[in-house]
């Protein structure tokens, strides 16, 4: 009898991140046994995932779980799952909107959702937020499309377009936009905006952290100091606004922002103890919803209340480009529908293999 318990997955690229794609019923319901395989598959904790499929950054140690849909109007649902590099620690708070992009491509793969000769739609629920999005997959003769000319920044290869349409964003996690009721607050003497559209995230401008240009993301990721000054703030407030003890908790993302000469405003997203070298797909609808509210610290940079059109984000790999359109009453936002192009790649299909001392 075999020491390992192997479980059918396919390992795809989705945006700027990457991970396995798993089916719900192939993992243990029970939370804790199914967090012991996950950790155990992406070879957690270890800095270097050496003894899992990993690639010791967060980008990189990025699980999807996916379901056939019991509600009308919805193909599959979609949880995500962020495993921790270095410690046993596996969140299913947040959500990613990089990883998604993959979902549906997945699901007709998987023949979750029946192709259809051209372009096949893929509405999912992403059950970690409530959000409703529908992707629009390349499927000629029936087969998903994966090459292409579609680039994106941060992804060395062009591929496939994917668009994605984004319903159901406000209030991810606490049913607000401003979940503290104001536009900015200030802990620790730093002012910030903490806004939840797609994710809650904590935005800082970036000369209130003694930052005086648009660094690197190296750089970013070093500074060990301004990360943990961002990760004091953000589990102060996530206490007073009701989303308890996040020390271990990837949300809220914390991100900061300046002025931008090549795009409407430049931020850094981080996860929160890393740097991003991109920028994620849920991270740039809350910064939407930042820049589009009056009062908040991104006031200082941004100031096109429009209703409709595209917003553009610098960051460390190039540019994010997101199509908006907003609902506001009394120049409050009510409603925010976002779309956005990504492409996304199947890189392997087949089973990982797992240790069952490990789930011991």
């Amino acid at each position: 009898m075999s020491d390992q318990i192997k479980i059918p997955c396919m390992f795809m690229r989705g945006g700027t991140s990457r991970g396995p794609y798993f089916l719900k019923k192939d993992l243990p319901e029970d939370v804790s046994q199914r967090d012991k395989i996950l950790l155990a598959v992406m070879g957690s904790p270890d800095i270097r995932q050496i003894d899992g499929l990993g690639g010791a950054e967060p980008v990189k140690s990025k699980v999807a779980i996916i379901d056939k849909s019991k509600e009308d109007g919805i193909d599959v649902d979609y949880y995500f799952a962020q495993v921790k590099v270095d410690e046993p620690i596996v969140d299913t708070k947040p959500s990613c909107g990089n990883i998604l992009v993959g979902v549906g491509p997945y699901a007709v793969e998987k023949g979750l959702v029946k192709a259809k000769d051209g372009e096949t739609s893929v509405v999912v629920r992403d059950k970690n937020t409530g959000m409703k999005i529908e992707q629009i997959v390349k499927t000629p003769n029936k087969i998903v499309e994966y090459d292409g000319d579609y680039l994106i920044d941060g992804v060395p290869t062009a591929g496939s377009p994917i668009k994605l349409k984004f319903l159901n964003i406000i209030g991810s996690q606490t049913k607000k936009l401003f979940p503290s009721g104001n536009s900015q607050d200030q802990i620790d003497g730093i002012n910030f905006t903490l806004v939840d559209c797609a994710v809650p995230m904590v935005i800082f401008k970036s000369s209130d952290l003694g930052l005086s240009e648009n660094e690197t993301f190296e750089k970013l990721n070093n500074n060990k100091n301004l990360i943990n000054k961002m990760d004091s703030v953000r589990i102060k407030i996530a206490k007073e606004v009701g989303l308890g003890d996040v020390a271990n908790s990837v949300i809220p993302k914390t991100a900061i922002v300046n002025n931008s000469k090549s795009a409407d405003i430049s931020s850094r997203y981080f996860m929160p103890w890393n740097c991003h070298p991109a920028y994620a797909v849920t991270g740039s609808m809350a910064l939407l919803a930042a820049c589009k509210s009056k009062g908040t610290v991104c006031s200082e940079f941004y100031n096109n209340f429009s209703d409709k059109g595209l917003f553009t984000i610098e960051h460390p790999s190039g540019l994010l480009k997101i199509d908006y359109e907003v609902f506001y009453n009394n120049e409050m936002i009510e409603d925010i529908k976002v779309s956005t192009t990504r492409n996304a790649r199947l890189i392997m299909s087949g089973n990982v293999f797992v240790k069952k001392s490990q789930l011991k």
